[in-house]
């Protein structure tokens, strides 16, 4: 297969029922297909309401290839902006965020307002006398929609609509809102950002993978096979591993996918009824004050341990954040992990969970350094030419229907949510090119 043929029949000749070609994951022209299919097509998840809660608040970022301006506009409204200056080109912001009444380019200090649109000229009698301020300002990405916060925006002017991209885990997101005594959360507690030489799907597929958690992250099961907790109030985290091999609990998880690359894992069965500790006691009793003790025992039921948003976000259940993947490069990933905070829970409640996440999810953390070391693995190794294919084969033809999801459900060791991802990408990559 030459590296220059990437018509619909070759690409589509990538994916195979239990493999994937290894160019999907280092062919540089697949990745910039990619960039424009996928990337420049998808609904894609661009931040949340509470990192810009002001008129000027501005947060900067690269969906895909194109850096934008994530704000609020005085009207209140959210605007999703072209970081690029309709003059000769500079990025109008280089900070990641920050509050701005106007944005100005460094270079020839062209000035806008904060729903994009050119307000001053610097020298405008340089201008013709044809030049009108209306037809340069700051373009602004096609569609932007919300939902309970996480803000969403594509840069296709048609195509599914953000309600037929969202319906399926809508509830997984209310999952996680729900969890906040005021019915809301936000992203203001910082946010651990790494890049690690792989490609961007490694990350993606990892995601909703629990076959790898006993074998990488041996190092985090102590000799009862038990790994550490991690959520407040815990005694001890799930069991992973008993005797010598993988544990019952574990390896009866479940999977589930629901269309359009999206799908989640579930929780590992745990003993809820011995969490317990003082902080945990009070934020639980803060929540059934507003939404009645039944609903509060619900919401804390632990149900989902990860959800994929595909293509570019997930939100863990479990030791609660939302991690939003950037691809750099075909062998370069930005991951971005974003710790979430309960409004209306005890301000140590939240805490607790932040410098929980510095245990689990930071570069240099117990779990995510060994996932880091498996994608830099993995992208050496994909550089071999004496096999193409890679196996996703786990689990094929043993899917079963899920009528309560309205989608498919697996053993969470198997493989078919990494394979509903590549039907994804597939349809992405085959339908922009026809």
């Amino acid at each position: 297969m030459a590296a220059t043929s990437l018509d619909v029949r070759s690409i589509d000749a990538l994916v195979e029922p239990g493999r994937v070609h290894r160019r999907v994951y280092s062919d540089p022209a697949i990745f910039e297909l990619e960039m424009e299919r996928i990337f420049g097509r998808a609904w894609l998840f661009v931040g949340h309401t509470s990192q810009v809660p002001n008129p000027g608040d501005f947060v900067t970022m690269d969906l895909g290839r194109e850096p934008v301006i994530f704000t609020r506009h005085r009207d209140g409204s959210l605007k999703v902006l072209q970081n690029r200056c309709a003059h000769r080109g500079p990025k109008v912001l280089n900070e990641r965020c920050g509050r701005r009444n106007h944005f100005t380019c460094l270079y020839h200090g062209w000035t806008y307002d904060t729903d994009g649109s050119l307000v001053h000229v610097p020298v405008p009698e340089g201008c013709s006398t044809a030049f009108d301020k209306r037809r340069f300002g700051l373009a602004q990405v096609p569609r932007v929609a919300e939902y309970r916060g996480f803000v969403f925006a594509s840069f296709a002017t048609s195509g599914p609509s953000f309600d037929e991209h969202i319906a399926t885990v809508r509830a997984n997101i209310d999952d996680l809102v729900d969890r906040a005594p005021a019915g809301e959360i936000a992203f203001d507690a910082g946010v651990h950002r790494y890049v690690y030489r792989g490609n961007w799907k490694l990350q993606v597929e990892n995601v909703l993978d629990s076959y790898h958690v006993p074998f990488s992250h041996a190092s985090t099961v102590n000799r009862k096979g038990e790994q550490f907790a991690r959520r407040e109030g815990d005694a001890t985290g799930a069991k992973v591993v008993e005797g010598n091999k993988t544990s019952g609990d574990w390896t009866r998880r479940k999977s589930y996918t629901v269309g359009r690359g999206h799908g989640w894992t579930s929780n590992t069965a745990l003993d809820d009824g011995k969490r317990a500790s003082a902080v945990f006691s009070e934020y639980k009793q803060v929540l059934a004050e507003r939404v009645g003790a039944e609903r509060a025992e619900q919401i804390l039921t632990p149900r989902l341990h990860n959800t994929l948003v595909y293509p570019n976000a997930s939100i863990m259940g479990l030791n609660i954040h939302v991690r939003v993947i950037k691809p750099l490069a075909v062998d370069l990933t930005e991951v971005n992990i974003y710790p979430v905070r309960l409004v209306g829970a005890p301000d140590e409640m939240n805490f607790r969970n932040i410098r929980l996440l510095n245990v689990t999810h930071a570069a240099a953390s117990f779990v995510q350094s060994d996932d880091l070391e498996s994608f830099t693995r993995a992208q050496a190794g994909l550089s071999s030419l004496m096999n193409d294919w890679v196996d996703i084969s786990r689990g094929l033809g043993v899917e079963e229907p899920d009528e309560a999801c309205g989608g498919m459900r697996a053993l969470a060791t198997h493989e078919m949510a990494v394979r509903a991802q590549y039907a994804a990408w597939r349809g992405y990559m085959c339908e922009a090119s026809v």
